[in-house]
């Protein structure tokens, strides 16, 4: 190939490839041709199938990029028409508007002042989860656990004597009818003569049960449910002891409870018109008064429980000129009377008060708290099951501590030992 031919074929390969070639790749491809024309004479059969490769590719490239534009231009008279359609759309609803109420144009040209046309369109209203959502959106954090229905603390329990029994019968046996007494006695008098009799008495044990009847799904299903049901069911337990211990009556399957063997609040010497009548009293007065109650009847009062209302009503006690009352013989926030605890808890009637050595009260479990699970009739085809809880147990206060309680009434007691 001589220089004639090789400077063609640059115009060729320059003019396949078009004006896309910037004047500076130009000029540097030409700067190469010496070298490029000795190159070529040893290689001239390679080169032009080298050439006719850049050819078929420069064709391809000009191909792509044409296919490209049309896309471009496609997607560009798309959004035309799109944008077209729109207000074609709306300037359709308006024109048909017109049109629909040709009568009434004419009518107000003539200039008919009644007469007007009015078109209504969907306002663009915001966006709220009120209005625009029906259920639970976005999704709720659910807190985990299962809040449980508040109840009060059981507390008897706590201040009485506890204990077990291997029998389904506590007796015991004391001393009653006592007659006769010691005398002092001369030489070769007869001697005085005393005697009591042995009752036997006896308490017999009560059952105490519950049960809940719950579906094998259940249990399976939701974390922690069969411990929910055996902490519902012994804390309903638990309470139902409490309430027995204290105020059961004694009748059918019901423990007796302190309340029933009590002794009712006695002022003796402090009663209106005596000797120790109380000016102005106030429920500190009336506690005061029943632990000496029970000191003369030779017990040792250790607890006093009441309704925590009356505990408040303690602390608001005030004098006439209003200054707050706190008696010598309370001290702790009146949360002790004469060195012994006052226990607040609701179980105590409002108004209601109970001083007492309960260490006389015996507690005796023939069974603890247990629980036992199963079927019964058709609980198997049904897939449920049965969690039953229950207790055996006994209270008694003998016959010969009763004074060791005493119980009353705010209001009346201290009604009973007001100065007159």
């Amino acid at each position: 190939m001589n220089k004639e031919e090789f400077d063609a074929l640059m115009l060729k390969i320059e003019s396949s490839i078009g004006a896309s070639m910037d004047t500076k790749l130009k000029d540097a491809f030409r700067e190469v041709n010496p070298q490029v024309l000795k190159a070529i004479s040893d290689n001239s059969d390679e080169l032009k199938k080298t050439v006719k490769s850049l050819e078929a590719n420069n064709v391809s490239l000009v191909d792509a990029q044409k296919s490209q534009g049309a896309v471009i231009e496609g997607l560009t008279e798309k959004l035309n028409k799109s944008n077209e359609n729109k207000e074609v759309s709306f300037k359709a609803q308006v024109t048909e508007l017109l049109i629909a109420n040709k009568e009434k144009l004419v009518a107000m040209k003539n200039g008919d002042s009644k007469t007007n046309i009015r078109m209504t369109m969907k306002a663009v209203g915001n966006m709220t989860l009120a209005g625009s959502t029906t259920g639970q959106l976005p999704q709720a954090e659910r807190e985990a656990g299962i809040t449980r229905i508040v109840r009060r603390n059981p507390f008897i329990l706590e201040l009485v004597n506890v204990g077990t029994i291997s029998s389904n019968l506590w007796e015991w046996v004391q001393q009653a009818n006592a007659e006769g007494a010691p005398a002092m006695t001369a030489e070769g008098a007869a001697k005085a003569q005393i005697d009591f009799e042995l009752v036997l008495a006896s308490a017999a044990v009560r059952k105490v049960t519950a049960y809940i009847k719950v579906s094998k799904e259940m249990l399976d299903d939701i974390p922690l449910m069969e411990s929910e049901i055996n902490q519902e069911l012994s804390e309903r337990i638990n309470l139902t002891i409490d309430a027995q211990l204290l105020s059961g009556d004694g009748t059918g399957q019901n423990l007796t409870g302190i309340l029933a063997n009590a002794t009712a609040f006695a002022p003796g010497s402090f009663a209106t018109g005596q000797v120790n009548q109380v000016i102005t009293p106030i429920n500190a007065d009336v506690l005061r008064v029943a632990i000496n109650q029970i000191s003369i009847a030779l017990f040792q009062a250790n607890y006093i429980v009441m309704n925590p209302s009356d505990v408040t009503a303690m602390d608001l006690a005030k004098g006439s000129d209003g200054h707050y009352i706190l008696p010598p013989f309370s001290t702790n926030a009146n949360t002790v009377v004469k060195g012994i605890p006052v226990i607040a808890n609701t179980g105590v009637t409002e108004g209601d008060y109970l001083v007492g050595d309960f260490s006389k009260a015996g507690v005796r479990f023939r069974e603890g708290l247990s629980f036992d699970v199963g079927y019964e009739n058709d609980d198997f085809t049904k897939n449920f099951v049965t969690i039953l809880a229950e207790a055996r147990l006994v209270q008694r206060v003998k016959s010969n501590h009763y004074p060791a309680f005493v119980k009353g009434d705010f209001a009346v007691d201290k009604a009973a030992i007001a100065k007159a």
